[in-house]
């Protein structure tokens, strides 16, 4: 219904007719300046009614697009510019000439921008097996990944699916940050079926406003990563009133959470989704039904319509129920695979011995067991790889980037949850010199210069040496856990401690 509104936000709202007449003139705008299908381009919007206009034209130029967060270290952001090689970057009066580039064009939204273009579809053509996204995700070589997901994925995620009720009724509250996959959830889901996507103001979820947004504009469906989901039912329960569906994902669920929101609100349907960016969107769903009881984790479910999962031993062969293994994934969510990395991308994506000529499935290191209920039990990673309030962490690029200081010998970089619930990452530091002293301040914001928030470590704690094992590796289980009592806290800063540690035999 073109009169229908498709993107709403404390700025004013946009009717489909309104959104799609703004996006043909920004795509006629950029075909004009001799983009072409195919290319990538970056967009650089605050989240905003002008971010969906941004991204829909894109595609409607046949580009893909690629998210640049505006609150991202500027060299974090201009590696994405050269990995993707984008001609463009879209951005608005907040971001304008923040990011340039000797071949980079920049085009702005507001009144800079182009309105006198024409207003009708473009009509460029596109297959189903061309990019429609790229999304760049920690990489343990010290640079980020961008994971190039196909149209089919996206359509295919969002449409012909029962897990959640999409429909034309259902209104999505766009709160997940960009460079999480499950924006696209919290956009496509609505805007292929009629539906309307909120826009919460900000960069970061806020929690705290949730309860006035879901009021003031109807909001229907919730998808929250776990430790969100915690806090706000924890904090500002009364958000969860009037939604209708709810959505945890990102990291394992709390049972005792999801315990309790069944029970508050038995009136919502309350879903565990799982599924890595390499499979756009989700991979597997676990609707938690009300009465059913709960054992020591919550499931991840089943697949998808269209995605086909398989639980394989070392020699890729289907394992029993009740038997760890390491889960693999099939099926048109797939992504094309990694931005000028073939070698990664033939790693990762391999072979796929159940399916037809040619097919590939993604090999996520995420170790799985079918239960008697035929659903998928997640058990855990099958390298160090680790989720951090959703987000996945890979300690090795922490780690690259730690180090790289001159006065820093050797850095460690680990999770740690010394409380239940709370997944932190630390940093241990050895000092180039014996007993020099480090400002760890300064390495915070430093690291901070380079790295995204989520990725700056919680902790930094110096020792004299990183502990190691008979074996001459980095002995995990010997790191101390940080002196929290006599920790130095700042607001948006990590905290610093010293301790004192010889290397174990």
């Amino acid at each position: 219904v073109p009169n229908a509104v498709a993107v709403a936000s404390d700025e004013g709202n946009l009717t489909y007719a309104e959104l799609n007449a703004r996006a043909n003139q920004l795509a006629h705008h950029l075909i004009g300046l001799g983009v072409r299908p195919g290319q990538i381009m970056a967009v650089h919007v605050e989240r905003s009614n002008d971010l969906i206009v941004g991204l829909l034209a894109t595609l409607k130029a046949g580009c893909s697009y690629t998210l640049l967060d505006p609150d991202f270290p500027y060299e974090r952001l201009t590696s994405v510019i050269e990995d993707t090689r984008a001609p463009v970057v879209i951005t608005h009066a907040a971001t304008a000439g923040r990011l340039r580039g000797p071949h980079l064009t920049e085009v702005r939204l507001d009144s800079a921008g182009p309105v006198a273009a024409p207003d009708d579809n473009p009509g460029i053509v596109v297959s189903p097996g061309a990019a429609a996204c790229v999304m760049f995700t920690s990489g343990s070589t010290g640079r980020p990944k961008g994971v190039a997901s196909p149209h089919r994925a996206l359509v295919s995620t969002y449409t012909g699916q029962t897990y959640l009720a999409f429909d034309a009724d259902q209104v999505f509250l766009q709160c997940s940050p960009v460079s999480w996959d499950a924006f696209a959830l919290e956009v496509f889901g609505p805007l292929f079926h009629g539906g309307t996507t909120v826009i919460q103001p900000g960069q970061r979820p806020e929690p705290a406003d949730f309860a006035r947004l879901v009021r003031a504009y109807g909001v229907t469906a919730l998808q929250l990563s776990a430790g969100l989901f915690n806090l706000v039912l924890d904090e500002y329960p009364e958000a969860f009133e009037n939604v209708r569906e709810v959505m945890t994902a990102g990291e394992a669920a709390s049972v005792a959470h999801v315990e309790r929101a069944r029970k508050l609100f038995s009136q919502m349907k309350l879903l565990n989704g799982y599924g890595p960016v390499e499979n756009l969107g989700f991979s597997t769903t676990y609707d938690i039904h009300l009465g059913v009881p709960i054992g020591s984790s919550v499931p991840i479910g089943v697949p998808l319509a269209n995605t086909r999962v398989y639980v394989l031993d070392e020699g890729l062969g289907l394992v029993p129920a009740g038997v760890v293994g390491e889960l693999y994934i099939a099926g048109t969510g797939l992504a094309r695979g990694y931005v000028g990395r073939a070698g990664l991308t033939a790693e990762r994506f391999v072979a796929c011995p159940f399916g037809g000529a040619g097919e590939r499935m993604y090999r996520t290191g995420d170790l799985v067991r079918w239960n008697s209920d035929g659903e998928l039990e997640f058990v855990g990673r099958a390298d160090h790889q680790v989720k951090v309030r959703g987000f996945r962490v890979e300690p090795g690029e922490v780690e690259a980037v730690v180090g790289r200081e001159e006065w820093v010998r050797q850095a460690a970089v680990v999770v740690r949850e010394d409380r239940p619930g709370e997944r932190r990452l630390v940093a241990y530091v050895v000092p180039a010199d014996s007993g020099q002293s480090v400002d760890l301040e300064v390495l915070r914001h430093r690291v901070g210069e380079v790295l995204p928030e989520y990725m700056v470590p919680s902790f930094f704690v110096v020792l004299d040496a990183l502990p190691l094992t008979v074996n001459g590796k980095l002995d995990r289980a010997a790191l101390p856990a940080p002196d929290v009592s006599s920790l130095v806290v700042r607001s948006r800063s990590a905290a610093v401690s010293t301790v004192s540690l010889r290397s174990s035999s």
